[in-house]
């Protein structure tokens, strides 16, 4: 119960943080702002390290502890992004992107006591996961600069520099959704006998990856650089769906992936064309 009220504490106090400081570099106070987002990124590793503690397990196996998860690994790969793409990556828009899946774990069932069933007993697990939670993260921040880019248009500005960035930062984040969709694939093989089902979360995978494929190979003339911001657009429209809808509606609910959201039970669907049992591994 202690661990248990302590997380529910630091969350909003995290959350605060991370609103503080974008509200901070907003009014051009980047010292102050990056000070409160650094000690807000401390607190959100604290309860993450919490939440392993609370479950006895690595805490990566359902919602909760995926949206807790996205702002710790957010702070360094905006570090890494800036370094590896040689652009400035909003640090409004970082910030904000980091503070909705705290504001949002304020307001959910946290599982607390979660269990790894055994289907997610392999050595797939984590880097399936963390690779998915990269790619969220980075995809997040390059929506954020995409954001950033129509206002400037709107307000009659140069968006150009934000556009660029937007897509170097896509370009860093795709890799990590290839290695999440592969490194699936490969788990479901051994977990289930097969490599695709075209489960809802799976299908909607496919499809995300498709669409920011797309968006990363339109040419680079007006008509394709326009084309491609609206397929930024659909593409992380498709991510919303696949991380939070596939989970959360009960009519596009997967069978193969309720452990993201519910009970652990429902883990050991399988393909009704899969005549192996599920690997416990």
């Amino acid at each position: 119960m202690l661990l248990e009220r302590l997380i529910a504490g630091l969350l909003p106090v995290a959350a605060g943080l991370h609103l503080a400081a974008a509200i901070g570099m907003a009014m051009n106070r980047f010292r102050a702002g990056n000070r409160l987002w650094i000690t807000g990124w401390i607190l959100s590793g604290c309860i993450v390290l919490l939440n392993g503690l609370l479950c006895r397990e690595i805490p990566l196996g359902n919602m909760y502890h995926v949206l807790t998860l996205l702002p710790v690994v957010l702070y360094p790969l905006h570090r890494m992004a800036e370094r590896m793409t040689g652009h400035r990556l909003s640090p409004i828009a970082m910030i904000v992107v980091a503070a909705v899946p705290l504001i949002g774990a304020c307001f959910m069932n946290r599982h607390w006591l979660w269990q790894r069933p055994p289907v997610l007993q392999s050595a797939w697990f984590i880097p399936h996961v963390m690779a998915y939670v990269s790619a969220y993260a980075l995809a997040g921040a390059a929506f954020g600069t995409w954001l950033s880019a129509v206002v400037q248009r709107l307000r009659g500005l140069d968006p150009t520099q934000l556009d660029k960035t937007a897509t170097a930062t896509l370009r860093l984040m795709f890799p990590f959704m290839t290695a999440g969709l592969c490194t699936g694939a490969i788990w479901a093989d051994t977990a289930w006998g097969t490599f695709w089902s075209w489960d809802p979360k799976e299908t909607w995978s496919l499809i995300t990856w498709l669409l920011y494929a797309a968006c990363l190979h339109a040419p680079s003339t007006p008509r394709g650089l326009a084309a491609g911001r609206r397929l930024h657009a659909l593409a992380f429209g498709a991510l919303l769906v696949t991380f939070l809808l596939v989970n959360l509606l009960p009519r596009l609910a997967s069978p193969l992936h309720g452990y993201a959201a519910t009970s652990p039970a429902r883990v050991d669907a399988r393909p009704p064309w899969c005549n192996n049992p599920p690997a416990h591994i």
